[in-house]
């Protein structure tokens, strides 16, 4: 298992310069967020992707995906009236790249909870379910890019099921084509 700092310096730059801007907090609570926010994401995204255009990645045909943990405690995760704080466990972080022999370029990465407990200002405990994707390709030809990102985490208190929930897709293309649909209670952590 590598940590981040590992996947970093060996031959991640993809999920180094993207992965952080997926996961930037919103500015504002999820009650009365404006379309400004998500829209400041992908122009974030857009540049590290173009910059990836412009540096390319690392030249690694099917390279195996790389997997490492990162512990989750101190982590916030906004709901609006309620807040939550992670007191134990882990994310899961899978990572894959690739480059074709004409030189297009995929990148995906996945975080997923282990074991993750929360707890709310009165002290009560929930756990936390899902996942998190993120992809982006780029084709050398053309110039054209396409980045998605997906998160869908549920919000779990014993004998009350979903309480709070994560439900966002953002996605954005190099012909400026984009949009963002968001249905949860939560901020995107």
């Amino acid at each position: 298992m590598q940590s981040l700092a590992q996947a970093c310096l060996v031959r991640n730059y993809a999920f180094c310069m993207i992965y952080p801007l997926f996961r930037r907090r919103y500015d504002r609570p999820v009650v009365g967020r404006t379309k400004e926010v998500p829209m400041k994401r992908f122009i974030v995204v857009a540049a590290g992707v173009a910059s990836l255009l412009l540096f390319g990645l690392s030249s690694a045909g099917a390279a195996p995906a790389i997997h490492f943990t990162e512990p989750a405690a101190g982590e916030v995760l906004d709901c609006g009236d309620t807040t939550y704080t992670v007191v134990s466990g882990e994310i899961a972080i899978v990572l894959h790249e690739g480059t074709s022999a004409s030189g297009n370029t995929n990148f995906t990465g996945t975080v997923t909870p282990r074991n993750v407990v929360l707890r709310d200002a009165a002290g009560n405990l929930y756990s936390l379910r899902g996942a998190e994707w993120f992809g982006a390709t780029s084709n050398t030809n053309t110039g054209g890019f396409q980045a998605t990102f997906t998160g869908k985490f549920q919000v779990i208190s014993q004998g009350e099921g979903t309480v709070d929930s994560v439900n966002v897709v953002e996605h954005i293309s190099f012909n400026g084509k984009e949009f963002t649909f968001d249905f949860g209670t939560c901020v995107a952590p």
